[in-house]
């Protein structure tokens, strides 16, 4: 269990480093509010830990790689063996544990919140990863979670570890969300004390930065000592230099091969109805590969038509980029909510692309979800 929670401290870390960069692109961008940031990143952030978890668990779930190594059959075999095993010992937490893991690599997020949620149950809320697992695993599932149950899990986990690296970062999404700024400001500051990688660091440092901004919260010394214990290189890692705006600006004008380029526009019947302060969200999906977005971006009060170009670094997860795509549907969605899920009220629209060429397309918002 202590290994694993160490791994998943790890993981967290380099989810942070990779995930919060294209999001934070595209406020530099259109100027949006940290508030707004902060709730879109919770979905974001697990769905990255989803990819991740593939990347750096101790478990081997590919299925090539278990048959070379002792001879274990495909994740779904393991899978079907352990509910084999549940049934005749439904008490066994860390079977449930193993079960919710495998489902939360499998994408199937409601299956991996009901495993965590038997761990949870036969260790009595005192298993820390089974809490850790199923509040996560919950707020992929469901991101209004995080104003619910899934804010109550970590609160919980906090109370078991109040240095946990998930139980911070997740905690602090979910004081956000709930409009507890100066809860999430004190949860990430205190992430930001422990060890994680330089670039990670800088990142954590410039969230808190833009609660603070919300806040109206002169400057910081424990903030200040902090980053200034980061590498200057940490900062150019992670784009977020002085020269970042200038160059986001730029590679709107950027197709090509291997890049997502198209011009939004909205249906004349609809421009009256876009919701006040609506984000615009443009995500890069394959019809063939469920899942999150190959590719997304997001843009605060968007004035169209707008020129959008999508490229790997738009990535939500490592393991999910535009190279791995077989083919593209892009969609562009004004967001009632400002959540990044669709919504009645929504208004969508959404054309085939062609990866290869590159080609600019138009897309025209001329759908409302119901």
């Amino acid at each position: 269990m202590t290994t694993f929670i160490i791994i998943g401290a790890i993981m967290v870390s380099i989810a942070l480093g990779l995930l919060l960069l294209p999001l934070f692109r595209a406020r530099v961008e259109d100027g949006r509010s940290a508030l707004v940031v902060i709730a879109a990143l919770a979905i974001v952030l697990p769905l990255g830990a989803a990819g991740l978890y593939y990347k750096i668990s101790n478990w081997s779930w590919n299925p090539a790689t278990q048959q070379a190594g002792n001879g274990a059959h495909s994740i779904q075999e393991m899978i079907d063996k352990l509910h084999e095993k549940l049934k005749t010992k439904p008490e066994d937490v860390d079977g449930w544990m193993m079960l919710g893991r495998s489902e939360f690599v499998r994408n199937d997020y409601k299956k991996s919140a009901e495993a965590f949620g038997q761990a949870y149950k036969f260790s009595q809320g005192k298993n820390l990863e089974a809490i850790v697992g199923y509040g996560e695993a919950m707020a992929v599932a469901d991101q209004t979670a995080l104003r619910g149950r899934a804010a109550e899990l970590f609160e919980e986990a906090l109370r078991m570890d109040p240095a946990n690296p998930k139980g911070l970062w997740y905690g602090g999404m979910a004081a956000a969300i709930n409009g507890k700024l100066d809860v999430a400001r004190e949860r990430w500051l205190k992430l930001l004390g422990q060890e994680l990688p330089a670039d990670i660091k800088t990142m954590l440092a410039q969230r808190i930065k833009e609660v603070d901004v919300e806040l109206g919260r002169k400057d910081d010394p424990e903030l200040a000592r902090l980053s200034a214990a980061i590498p200057p290189a940490a900062a150019a890692m992670s784009g977020m230099q002085a020269a970042a705006p200038a160059a986001a600006s730029a590679a709107t004008t950027v197709s090509g091969p291997g890049t997502v380029t198209v011009r939004v526009k909205i249906a004349p019947a609809l421009a009256a109805k876009v919701p006040a302060g609506a984000p615009l969200f443009v995500l890069a999906r394959d019809p063939t590969q469920p899942g999150p977005p190959f590719a997304a971006k997001r843009f605060a009060a968007a004035a169209l038509p707008l020129n959008v170009v999508l490229t790997e670094q738009d990535a939500m997860m490592p393991t999910r980029t535009l190279k791995t795509a077989k083919q593209l549907t892009i969609v562009a969605r004004f967001s009632a909510s400002g959540m990044p899920q669709q919504a009645s009220g929504d208004l969508y629209g959404e054309v085939a692309y062609d990866l290869a060429s590159g080609k600019p397309v138009e897309l025209l918002i001329d759908k409302l979800v119901p």
